[in-house]
């Protein structure tokens, strides 16, 4: 296995390669060198960066992600690429593959018009859209969970929303569910929502229960309350019924999940 990377090495384990996605005959060459059988495709420019740039938003969320799949399907090769729950307006809960998208954000509308690039140059492909990430993460980021657990130790003041909420997942899970659509055929979106529907500040509350923290830690917010530029859809849980059923695939338990996260930054 390699991980191709730009500006963020991947965690221990597969070989890394720097690599500039967006000069295609070196991609080209790389995965003709490696005699690569699939692709993974999980660069994207994040949230706060495409309300600020919207033109790279474009360029690497939307252009680059067209430009891989036609890579990949010159090549033969199978494709998974990861979109977003932001690509839905939050105006219903559990939405549905097929539900009409209407995303708020600069990112979300990237992330969609991405996803029609890439099913549009290689029609077989899957895109998986990815809810909130908690649980064991890599690197100095932390996941949604661990986050909390930082800030909560570090006396740092936390502002939870009681109007936002989702279907939160762990990378273990999102990974076994992304092995699952690299050994099938399978095509088209999938959603991959952990095992519950809840708010932000009800995530904080279960983290809190797991770590031993005291609620105190963090405070009750609303959404109105955010000082960014990004509007934030008040309900993106994903129904994933379908890579239940077609995957076989189950997310590992919320609680469990939080547990496995991280107490202090790497």
């Amino acid at each position: 296995m390699l991980a191709a990377w730009r500006s963020s090495p991947p965690p221990a384990g597969p070989r890394a390669l720097p690599l500039e996605l967006t000069d295609d005959a070196a991609l080209g060459a790389a995965l003709d060198t490696l005699r690569a059988e699939a692709l993974v495709h999980s660069a994207a420019l994040g949230v706060e960066r495409c309300e600020e740039r919207p033109d790279e938003a474009e360029r690497i969320n939307v252009r680059l992600s067209g430009a891989l799949a036609r890579t990949c399907r010159e090549r033969g090769l199978r494709l998974v690429s990861l979109s977003t729950d932001l690509v839905f307006a939050g105006d219903r809960s559990f939405a549905a593959e097929g539900d009409p998208p209407g995303p708020l954000s600069a990112y979300g509308r990237s992330k969609l018009a991405g996803e029609g690039a890439v099913l549009g140059a290689h029609p077989a492909a899957a895109v998986v859209r990815i809810p909130l990430v908690l649980g064991r993460g890599h690197g100095p980021r932390g996941t949604s969970s661990e986050s909390i657990v930082w800030a909560a130790r570090a006396g740092r003041p936390l502002r939870l929303y009681v109007d936002e909420h989702r279907t939160p997942v762990d990378p273990e899970s999102l990974a076994d569910a992304v092995d699952r659509l690299l050994r099938r055929p399978a095509a088209g979106r999938f959603h991959l929502g952990g095992t519950e529907r809840l708010s932000r500040f009800e995530l904080g509350r279960r983290v809190a229960l797991a770590f031993g923290l005291p609620e105190s830690a963090f405070q009750r917010a609303r959404q109105a309350d955010h000082p960014g530029p990004v509007r934030r859809p008040s309900d993106v849980s994903l129904d994933s019924t379908r890579a239940r059923r077609e995957l076989g695939w189950e997310p590992r338990p919320l609680d469990e999940a939080i547990r496995d996260g991280r107490t202090a930054p790497d």
